[in-house]
């Protein structure tokens, strides 16, 4: 197999693939790889986004906000049930009263485990006084906790083996042809 290669550029022949082989398995493995490679992307854009939006508003001006009632609600999320805090709290900014769910600025914080979440849940007593973070442009936009680390490890690690094994398919095909 190699014997037959060896001197000649086979990936650039005229009558052959992009890399020398069956262009339409050429054109297979190239599109499974760039999706992979694009679906890792994505998943790093995504999270830098989650971080520069946590970096925003860990800098967004402070007022006293006041909770207003605690919860977790169950939901069916992907292959199981999934539990996610719900904490209501009011806040005043320029004299006008809001009202808001929103935790963190990235994606809301959630667990398999039902007492996961409600041991993150002792932190928020009802009618206990919070210091709520507001957007000064949009000031319905608020969240109680600006940096919620910790919960994109899995995601980051995910993105990049998915642009790992993107390319790492890519090289392997062209060294097996």
């Amino acid at each position: 197999m190699l014997n037959s290669r060896i001197g000649q550029r086979w990936i650039f022949r005229s009558n052959s693939g992009w890399f020398g082989g069956d262009k339409v398995t050429d054109l297979s493995v190239l599109t499974v790889c760039s999706g992979l490679v694009l679906m890792g992307m994505l998943m790093l854009a995504n999270i830098a986004m989650d971080g520069l939006r946590a970096d925003a508003a860990a800098e967004w001006p402070t007022t006293v906000g006041t909770i207003v009632s605690v919860q977790v609600d169950e939901l069916e999320y992907g292959a199981g049930t999934h539990w996610f805090p719900r904490v209501a709290y009011q806040y005043t900014v320029h004299g006008r009263t809001m009202i808001n769910t929103q935790l963190t600025s990235g994606q809301q914080p959630h667990w398999r485990d039902r007492a996961e979440a409600q041991h993150f849940l002792e932190r928020y007593v009802t009618r206990a006084r919070v210091v709520v973070y507001y957007n000064p442009e949009k000031t319905a936009e608020a969240v109680l906790e600006p940096r919620q680390g910790g919960r994109t490890q899995p995601m980051l690690g995910l993105g990049l083996a998915l642009v790992a094994i993107g390319f790492w398919c890519l090289v392997i095909y062209d060294w097996l042809r």
